[in-house]
This record gives C-alpha cells, sequence and structure tokens, in this order.
C-alpha cells in the first residue's frame, strides 16, 4: 500500500529513492504475469442468510434429532447443560458454548455428535417466534472437511458435528481444536450491543494442515432483528460480509501476492494509514462509530497476515528499497470494501430526504509488460464517500421534523467525494528502475440545502476538483 495521498510526502520518498537507486544493483525481472487483483467486495461476497450452508442447518429438526439420539446415544451432559441455559434465550446467546466446547474437544474426541434438547415438555413449554442458524466448515490440507451446525428453533437446540472425506490426522485434530475459542469469539462479538467483529481468531491458523475456514450465521436478536454472517479464509483469500437492521458490509482481500505484504511494522503502517481514512470518512459523512469500528475490526483481520521476517526493508514507510536494489510497494494485500448504512426517512414533509452513509475503498496491484521486455507495476487506491444528513439551525434547538412547517427550520447535507491515487513504478528489460509517476484525481463535492418554514431559502455548493501528476526519471546510464 502506498500510504496517503499528499505530493510532498511522495515527491520527498522519491528524492530518497532517486539518491538510492543511482548505486543499486540489477534487480530480478517479473515474468509480467499480471497481479490479481481483489475483486469487488459488493459483487462478490454474499451474506451468511443467503447462503445454503444455512438453508441446509435450518432444515435441522431438534425434535427429530432429539428423538434419534435418545435411542442410540448417551447424550454428552455438558452439552446438555449448555442446551438447558440456552432455552432460556434467543440468538446467538441460546448456542453460546455450544460450538466451542465440541471444537475444543476434537483433538481427542473426533468422532460425529449429534445432539438436541427440545423445549416441549418443560417448564413453561418455552418457545421463541425468531430462529437463529450457525454453519462453520474447516478443510485440512489432507482433504478432510469438519462441520459444526448449530441451530435454535421454536422447538429447541440442536447441534452437529461431523468429519467427511476421512479422519483428519492428530496434527490436523490439534488445530482444529484450537479454533474453538476463535469460534466462540466471533459469535460473542456479535451477541454485543452494539455488536462487535471479532473473527481475527479464525484467520491463525496453520496453513500447512487447514485449507480454509468458513463461518456462515443468520442470528436473531432480542428485537427481533437478524444478524448475518459470512466470512472465509484460505492462503489465497479471504472475505467478510455482514448484514443486520442497520448497517452491511463487504470486504475482500486477496492474499496470494505475498510481494505486496511488508514485514510487521509496515503491515502496522499501513494499517493506521488506512484507519485514519477510514475516521475521517465517517466525519465528513456524519456515519455511524460503531459501525466504522466493525469496518476497522474486519480490515485488520483480512489484511493483517504473517509478517516476513526475512524482509530487509526499512519499516519507515510503504514504498521501501529492498536488499536488491529493488522499489518496492510494501504493506497490504490488495482488497476490496464496501459500508452501507440503512437509509433512513425522518422528515415526513419531505419524504425524499434521505440519512445515509455508503463508503467504498479498494486497493489494487497490476504488472504489464511491453514487447520490448520493459516493466510497470501499477499500484491504485481508490476511495469513495456519498452521504446525507440533517443540522439544526440553531444548535441549542433539536431537530423535531414532522408535517408541519414549523418543524422544518434545518441545513441539509449532501456529499459525494471521490478520490484516486495511483503510482506507477517503470522498469527497463535490465530490471533497472527507470522512473516513478504518481497521478492523484479528486472529485469532491458538498451541497448544503437551507429551509426556513419548510422554504428553501439557500443552497451552497462547494466543489472541489482536481488532478495532478508527478514523475520523477531515474538515472539512464545503465
Amino acid at each position: 500500500m502506498i500510504t496517503g495521498i499528499n505530493n510532498k510526502t511522495f515527491l520527498t520518498t522519491l528524492s530518497h529513492l532517486a539518491s538510492s537507486v543511482g548505486n543499486s544493483s540489477p534487480t530480478v525481472k517479473s515474468n509480467g504475469s499480471a497481479l490479481p487483483a481483489a475483486a469487488s467486495a459488493s459483487a462478490k461476497v454474499i451474506f451468511g442468510s443467503q447462503t445454503a450452508e444455512i438453508a441446509a442447518v435450518y432444515s435441522m429438526s431438534p425434535t427429530k434429532i432429539s428423538d434419534a439420539a435418545k435411542a442410540s446415544t448417551q447424550a454428552d451432559s455438558a452439552l446438555s447443560g449448555l442446551m438447558h441455559l440456552g432455552l432460556s434465550s434467543e440468538g446467538v446467546s441460546s448456542l453460546s458454548g455450544l460450538g466451542g466446547l465440541l471444537l475444543s474437544n476434537y483433538a481427542d474426541n473426533q468422532g460425529d455428535v449429534s445432539q438436541a434438547l427440545t423445549s416441549l415438555g418443560l417448564d413453561n413449554n418455552i418457545t421463541f417466534p425468531t430462529k437463529s442458524a450457525v454453519s462453520l466448515n474447516i478443510t485440512t490440507q489432507s482433504g478432510s472437511v469438519v462441520h459444526l451446525n448449530l441451530t435454535r428453533q421454536s422447538d429447541g437446540i440442536a447441534v452437529e458435528l461431523t468429519t467427511e472425506g476421512g479422519k483428519t490426522s492428530n496434527d490436523e485434530a490439534a488445530e482444529i481444536a484450537k479454533l474453538g475459542n476463535a469460534f466462540q469469539s466471533a459469535l460473542n462479538g456479535l451477541s454485543e450491543k452494539p455488536p462487535r467483529m471479532d473473527v481475527s481468531g479464525l484467520t491463525q491458523f496453520d496453513s500447512s494442515l487447514i485449507k480454509s475456514v468458513d463461518l456462515k450465521t443468520d442470528l436473531s436478536r432480542g428485537d427481533l432483528s437478524q444478524q448475518s454472517l459470512n466470512f472465509h479464509a484460505d492462503g489465497s483469500e479471504r472475505w467478510i460480509g455482514y448484514q443486520d437492521n442497520n448497517f452491511s458490509l463487504k470486504m475482500t482481500s486477496d492474499t496470494s501476492n505475498p510481494s505486496l505484504v511488508g514485514n510487521a511494522a509496515e503491515q502496522q503502517a499501513a494499517l493506521n494509514a488506512w484507519d485514519s481514512k477510514f475516521d475521517k470518512a465517517r466525519r465528513d459523512g456524519h456515519g455511524d462509530s460503531d459501525q466504522m469500528a466493525m469496518l476497522k475490526s474486519a480490515f485488520h483481520a483480512l489484511n493483517k497476515t504473517q509478517p516476513k521476517e526475512s524482509s530487509k526493508a526499512s519499516s519507515t514507510g510503504a514504498i521501501q528499497m529492498g536488499g536488491d536494489g529493488k522499489v518496492q510497494i510494501r504493506g497490504l494485500s490488495d482488497f476490496s470494501l464496501s459500508l452501507t448504512e440503512t437509509e433512513k426517512a425522518i422528515n415526513p414533509y419531505r419524504m425524499d430526504e434521505k440519512e445515509s452513509f455508503a463508503y467504498q475503498a479498494s486497493q489494487s496491484t497490476q504488472e504489464s509488460t511491453a514487447h520490448d521486455g520493459s516493466l510497470s507495476v501499477k499500484q491504485t487506491l481508490h476511495t469513495h464517500l456519498t452521504a446525507s444528513w440533517y443540522q439544526a439551525l440553531d444548535p441549542a434547538t433539536p431537530l423535531s421534523l414532522n408535517s408541519s412547517k414549523n418543524s422544518q427550520n434545518y441545513l441539509y447535507h449532501t456529499v459525494d467525494n471521490e478520490e484516486t491515487n495511483a503510482t506507477t513504478f517503470n522498469y527497463n528489460a535490465k530490471g533497472f528502475l527507470t522512473s516513478i509517476g504518481n497521478h492523484t484525481q479528486v472529485n469532491n463535492v458538498e451541497t448544503v440545502r437551507k429551509y426556513v418554514l419548510g422554504e428553501l431559502v439557500d443552497k451552497t455548493i462547494t466543489p472541489e476538483k482536481y488532478e495532478r501528476n508527478n514523475l520523477l526519471n531515474m538515472s539512464k546510464d545503465k
């Protein structure tokens, strides 16, 4: 990642690189293949509630599973105790501890488990109109797949743990067991008010043993709203899709190109830079701080990878001189994300006005080789914010919008801010850096409408639009 859109910093960095490159050795020439960019999050990711896995979990019947379990096996007492506690709760709280317990015991007990507890016949005959489902699939490098399914339905609670594709190795089973706490942390975070995104533990598995982890949820909350999560992590990509009544979040990270990923300090510097961008977007668009906190948590989880301990590059910036003399773009894997708040129509006098917030950001890196063997590496950062909100004319008088003209005294803000920053490194056929170019394009506009007693009395449009290009040519005597 090239952090920030700051021409002064960029030019200073280029000047430093220019003095270093003058004595650098030839770089190893790339094969010229295009680097895979992170797919658009909005196009790639669907929400957990829309998946076949969640539909399959809802097909589980606690009553039928309970009857079958009674006829075949002795119920696990620890699971039964957690289920009894869960029957008096809703949503993810009713499933608390069940999956974590089964996973944590997997190293010692790899047998299939199917157990349920029905609410029929118990005290107060507890039933709830809402339902919840959780699906976790862990695929090992040997080809086994561990399926963990949990559901809370009107007639009770059911859990299933099965393994297909053959028995896992002892090392794989131990690694699966380590994910028990991470799985429970993810569900616990979703149960909080406001919800919290905590999936980082699900990315921290040994990739020589575990191939992929997939978590999908459709959870009811006490206010009858639904939460949906779709999480995936493997050796080449990670993604998250989250949705509740208040907002939706989609995010992808392409981890297949380790050359982009810096050491721990470089990753943290890049994450901090993006955190600042996210916070600025929230302030500029009057977004929700809790929702942005979930975005940042997800962003860190998907983009913090194992540091490259052998890296010789400095950790003070994103554009670095490597030990082999090659100028490197160091920081994070390519990604794409979007956060969209649910629009709210709070003014019955003007239903066409909405309170809204939508933010997109991405990083993509591409390589291209010309017919003469010269190479260019281009990294593009893009952000787009659209938002609208109300502001009282008198800060001492809170907004109280209704169908009366007397309530229609306010400012209505809309913003549409879009920014693109592209940096290109050009190498000749011998592998020497010949030039670095930077292109920045900004197209921002804020519109403020002033209403007094329902009448539009003023409209102010503040545009900010410009393009800047910087080019630094390196020594040509190579």
